[in-house]
């Protein structure tokens, strides 16, 4: 190994690996001149132009006709691609990316900074579309700095990325709620590491409890609740029908419940799959939607939905699944060729539940919606599974296959960010739209998830899951408009 900055690059045991530089002029000219002060790296061979160029050479390095003349260039070296400014050239992220497969090279971004370069393999946010930073720090900073802010399930995916970014908000005090032990345990690891200025407590706490829950909010006395515990595994919670209720539904009322009582505001972490929903997964988040919908308004407070799609990483992500079939050798299993989902970053994710707290906490804004995020089409699965072959360095077919196995108990083909019965209301900004639908008083509402949640606790799986379709289904003549 050899390191770049604290980045560790792989090298070719037959030699040192052959560097080829790409991006537009300026940019590949500014690396060139810093990879002379690092020797050990590697030797660049060349530089791929963006949009071409007249000149024969760039800051000394000859310049080559595309990925495949590098590598008949290099030979039988390694080779390394350093994209020196993918924000620039990123519509053909995709193509690049297919490219540098197909001549076996690892694709690195290139980073600039004060102090030298930063090298980072390439990921799915350099290829995704929707993956990219667009939340506004000033407006983060202002709704954040000086408050209280609980995150339930802080030590999970989507909360320890919510607490790493508040960290940097200038918080009063950041309160990690969490049930699991050793996730709790990791989450204030790392703010004690890389965030020692912050005030912060660490909860250990199952927000099924509804008795505890109450005690911790009371205690801390939060002004903003970030509510991302909850079981996410579609096929998991599928075979577990209570305990989705339990913990998506309840808990979510015990969270919310709390919220109330001690005044703060608070967002619910949804999901797309709580649209018109086929399972049981969904179908809890769907009520948890709902429940925070009737809360919002009849409440003082401000409780708000916000609806993601499939967050790679997660817990209920594909993503942990293909890296791990793909670090064995394949195959990589896809359940549809026609299956497609919105993607999203767990960074990007978390950005955008802060958006949407900062942005519709507000006493003025539209009370009744679920805020959902612009996330531009959505990607097959199978395209996903071959873009994180070629991120591993290996060709799609010829390294690792794809195979095709079904969908899984309550999958769907596709998924929607907006219910067909639901209404886009009004654009809180240029990424995030407040969306209406239907909803029950808060009585009627209350007294079936109350019916729901005795059933779980009883253990009926089957009376369950027939309960939970019924409450998601029920007729719009007993709806009110929002």
């Amino acid at each position: 190994m050899a390191h770049l900055q604290g980045q560790k690059v792989r090298i070719d045991p037959r030699g040192p690996a052959k560097l080829v530089l790409r991006g537009e002029v300026d940019a590949v000219r500014s690396v060139a001149r810093l990879l002379r002060n690092k020797p050990g790296f590697g030797a660049p061979i060349g530089a791929v132009i963006c949009g071409g160029v007249k000149s024969k050479t760039i800051a000394g390095l000859p310049v080559l006709d595309s990925l495949r003349h590098a590598a008949a260039v290099a030979g039988a070296r390694q080779i390394h691609v350093l994209d020196c400014d993918s924000d620039l050239c990123r519509g053909g992220a995709q193509q690049l990316l297919e490219a540098a497969s197909d001549i076996g090279a690892q694709l690195f971004a290139v980073e600039v900074e004060a102090d030298g370069l930063r090298l980072r393999p390439w990921g799915l946010r350099d290829v995704l579309p929707s993956s990219q930073s667009h939340a506004d720090e000033s407006i983060l900073r202002a709704a954040f700095a000086g408050r209280r802010v609980l995150v339930t399930g802080a030590g999970g995916s989507i909360g320890s990325a919510l607490c790493q970014h508040l960290a940097s908000l200038s918080l009063a005090k950041i309160i990690l709620l969490d049930s699991c032990e050793f996730n709790l345990f990791r989450i204030d690891h790392a703010l004690r590491h890389h965030h020692s200025a912050v005030s912060y407590s660490a909860v250990l706490c199952d927000i099924r409890d509804g008795d505890a829950v109450r005690r911790q909010f009371e205690r801390e006395r939060p002004d903003i609740v970030l509510h991302a515990a909850a079981l996410k595994h579609v096929p998991i919670v599928e075979a577990h029908a209570c305990e989705g209720v339990l913990t998506n539904v309840a808990g979510t009322r015990n969270v919310a419940l709390a919220a109330r009582a001690v005044g703060a505001d608070m967002v619910f972490v949804s999901t797309d799959k709580a649209v018109s929903p086929s399972s049981i997964m969904g179908a809890t988040k769907r009520i948890g939607e709902m429940l925070c919908i009737a809360y919002d308004c009849e409440g003082e407070g401000r409780i708000i939905p916000v609806r993601l799609g499939n967050v790679l990483g997660s817990a209920g992500s594909v993503a942990p699944l293909f890296e791990h079939q793909i670090a064995r050798g394949g195959p990589v299993t896809v359940t549809d060729a026609a299956v497609t989902r919105y993607f999203i970053t767990i960074p990007r994710a978390a950005e955008f539940v802060l958006s949407a707290a900062a942005i519709g906490c507000g006493r003025t804004a539209r009370r009744g919606a679920v805020h959902v995020l612009e996330m531009g089409a959505p990607v097959a699965v199978v395209d996903l599974a071959g873009m994180m072959i070629r991120l591993a360095g290996k060709r799609l077919g010829d390294d690792i296959a794809i195979t095709f196995v079904g969908l899984r108990p309550g999958e769907k083909l596709s998924e929607q960010l907006i219910a067909d019965d639901e209404w886009v209301d009004t654009a809180l900004s240029t990424e995030i739209t407040a969306v209406l639908g239907p909803r029950l008083d808060l009585r009627t509402l209350e007294r079936e998830i109350e019916r729901l949640i005795n059933l779980a606790r009883s253990g009926q799986d089957d009376l369950v899951r027939a309960s939970l379709h019924r409450l998601v289904a029920i007729s719009l003549k007993s709806a009110i408009a929002s």
